[in-house]
This record gives C-alpha cells, sequence and structure tokens, in this order.
C-alpha cells in the first residue's frame, strides 16, 4: 500500500487539473453538442465525463428502438455513444441506429441476424459493435454502409472499445465473445491482430490502462494481457463470474462480480489491495473511478461509495430495484445511473444525497452517454431517452 498512495496523489493532481481543462473547454463552446466516444468515457472504462449536469435535467426526445416481447426480462436496448451530433445504439432486435443527438431523428439503420447488446466504439470514419449473430460489424459512422465484419465462432454480447496505439497512431478494436476468446482487430480492415483465449463467455468490455488491457468473465479470473501484443501477463482470480467491465485507474484494476463484492487489485502483481461487500446480492454494474472514490450499485438495491485506499464504506443510497446500471461520474460532483425500479438518478458525490430523480417506467440498465447538454438512457421498454441540461440562469 505504500508505493501506492504516492502514485494516488500525483494522479489524483494530474486527473484535476484534466478535468478542469476540459471544463474549460466545454464552457468556450456552449450549446454545442458534445460527444462521448467511449461507452464508458475513456480507454480505461472509468466512467467520467467533465460535462456538469444542471438540474432539472428536462426530457428533449425518445425513440422507440423496438416494442417490448411479452415476458421480455433482458436488456433490450444497449448503451448510447455518440459522435458528430449523432448518437448510435443498438437493440434486442437485431437493428442498429443512428439518430440526431439534438431531434432524435433517425438518419439511418441496419439490421444483422441477432442481438446488439454491447455498446459500440468509434474507429477514424466508423463505428463498431458487436452481434449475437457472431460478427464484428463496422460501418460508415455517417452514412452506415458496411465496411467489413468480423467473424467471431458465438454470440457477442461484450462493449467495444478502441484503442490508439501511442507509438504509431493506428486504432484497433478490442471486444470479447461467448468463444471464450476477447479479440484485437485493426480498426480500419477488421483483420485480426491478436487473440487471448480464456476460459469461459466474456460478457464485458475489455478496459485498457498502463500498457495492459484487462477484463474477465464467466471463467471467474481477471485476464491481463500486453495490449500491444497481445501477451498474457497474468491471471488474477477473483472467485466468482465477472458480468461487467472492469476498471483501471492508478495502476488498481477495480472489479466488481458475482460473489457479492467489489475488489481493488495491483495490476503489477495481481494482489488484492482491498474487498468491500456487507451483504449477499451480486454486483453486476461496472465501478466508476473518481479521485479517492469507487463508485457502483449492487442489486442489494443500493448505490455504493467505496473509499479507494480502504476499501471502507463512505457512504450508500438506496433506491426501489437494484442497479445493473454502470455510473458515469459528472464533473467530479454527480454520480449519474439508473435503477431497475424505473427511474433514473444524480447522486451528490459528497455524500450520496440525491439531486435529481425522473420515473422512466421500465427497468434502466444501460449505462448513460453524456454528450455536452444531452444524456442518453436505453430502457428495458425497448426506448432510448434522451434529457437535457437545463438552461444556464
Amino acid at each position: 500500500m505504500s508505493s501506492f498512495l504516492p502514485q494516488m496523489k500525483s494522479s489524483f493532481f494530474s486527473s484535476c487539473v484534466c478535468a478542469l481543462l476540459a471544463l474549460v473547454s466545454l464552457s468556450s463552446v456552449a450549446q454545442t453538442p458534445g460527444e462521448w466516444v467511449h461507452s464508458r468515457g475513456n480507454e480505461a472504462m472509468t466512467g467520467l465525463s467533465p460535462v456538469e449536469l444542471r438540474f432539472p435535467l428536462e426530457l428533449a426526445w425518445e425513440f422507440k428502438l423496438q416494442d417490448k416481447p411479452k415476458g421480455q426480462g433482458e436488456m433490450l436496448v444497449s448503451s448510447a455513444v455518440v459522435r458528430a451530433g449523432k448518437a448510435y445504439a443498438g437493440c434486442k432486435d437485431g437493428k442498429f441506429y443512428a439518430l440526431d443527438l439534438v431531434t432524435g431523428e433517425k438518419k439511418w439503420e441496419v439490421t444483422a441476424k441477432g442481438a446488439f447488446d454491447g455498446a459500440a466504439s468509434f474507429a477514424g470514419d466508423l463505428v463498431v459493435a458487436g452481434c449475437q449473430d457472431g460478427f464484428v460489424y463496422a460501418w460508415n459512422a455517417e452514412t452506415g454502409a458496411e465496411v467489413w465484419k468480423f467473424e467471431t465462432d458465438a454470440e457477442i454480447h461484450a462493449a467495444s472499445n478502441t484503442w490508439t496505439d501511442p507509438k504509431t497512431g493506428v486504432q484497433k478494436i478490442l471486444i470479447g465473445s461467448y468463444d471464450y476468446n476477447v479479440y484485437c482487430l485493426d480498426a480500419k480492415t477488421g483483420k485480426k491482430e491478436w487473440a487471448a483465449e480464456t476460459g469461459y463467455y466474456i460478457n464485458g468490455g475489455s478496459a485498457v490502462g498502463d500498457g495492459m488491457v484487462v477484463f474477465g468473465g464467466c471463467d471467474s479470473v481477471l485476464h491481463v494481457h500486453d495490449v500491444a501484443t497481445g501477451e498474457e501477463k497474468r491471471q488474477i482470480e477473483v472467485g466468482s463470474y465477472i458480468g461487467n467491465n472492469v476498471a483501471i485507474s492508478d495502476g488498481i484494476v477495480y472489479v466488481s462480480h458475482y460473489g457479492n463484492r467489489v475488489g481493488a487489485y495491483n495490476l503489477a502483481d495481481g494482489a488484492l489491495v482491498w474487498e468491500y461487500g456487507e451483504r449477499e446480492f451480486e454486483f453486476y454494474a461496472g465501478p466508476a473511478i473518481w479521485e479517492k472514490a469507487v463508485f457502483v450499485g449492487g442489486r442489494d438495491k443500493r448505490f455504493h461509495a467505496i473509499d479507494r485506499v480502504t476499501g471502507a464504506k463512505l457512504w450508500e443510497y438506496r433506491s426501489r430495484d437494484r442497479i445493473d446500471s454502470s455510473a458515469v461520474i459528472c464533473a467530479g460532483k454527480a454520480a449519474l445511473f439508473g435503477s431497475d425500479d424505473g427511474y433514473v438518478y444524480a447522486l451528490d458525490l459528497k455524500d450520496g444525497k440525491e439531486l435529481w430523480q425522473y420515473e422512466i417506467g421500465a427497468a434502466v440498465k444501460t449505462s448513460p452517454a453524456v454528450a455536452g447538454d444531452y444524456i442518453l438512457f436505453g430502457a428495458d421498454d425497448g426506448v432510448l431517452y434522451c434529457f437535457k441540461n437545463a438552461a444556464v440562469k
């Protein structure tokens, strides 16, 4: 722990500076729609946005991606991503959409032979997403024309993540499949660069940090690989099924899992730093990291704030049902997430007090997309909801 603390202090200062610079940049282009090019805010999947929320958020538009089948209990709409004034999301009936961010008008749609569960990512002129028909698809983000597709040997439920090689500037797609592999693909061509085999299904996205890509799945193991070469560096036994992405920050990997716990592990040697969990309920939502805290919802109907250094509870907020939605931390002030109780929430990071809530009326399992003044949630009624920041007073 002693080597961890100085590193964190330095990184916290850098993170604050970066966030402030991002806020200044956004304020200089007020009313211009922003972007959300990573489904969890960045390659490391820490769930951060520089956007400061202004309450109450107002419903700007809603778009029905599909009708809800009777008896449907699974997530119908993927988490959205946003670039160049368009929002992109897929749904359970095999359609993938590009919508105007401001109006919700459909720009294009494509249809595949399987559901789109995982969020898309961007690379160059492309938007890339995995499908349950076993293919990774890359479309021209402007027109929807298919540019390439890559076939795996099983369903794809995981989110796509785009990594840019800092040495070459070349972009790669990282995505897991139910064929037990995580693939690294050339973003321009879809050609396989490498594949990393695991022991079972991969559901969550692959996080990138400190030159490593880290992912977990149904084999209850965190797999750590060199992101450039695919070389395995280590395996970290977690002991239970991992249903979502991990997050990487300051040399530490944070993971929530079905063993009813949230854990922090040292990326360098795999050592357990701490473990948190007070009740016998699973964690499905991915963790979000901001400064000295980890934020994550649980199936105990509570949203948890955890001390990053000690793993101690800072505060918790109780909703009316389980929380599978991975939160986004906005401007270091508010945690934004949905719940199976049919509400979306914003909480004060300092004490967990409620800042805003809105009743959608259907379970919200997706992670929000925060793009400038626009905030998007997909719900289990098959609808993508877009909220807008309140006007500047």
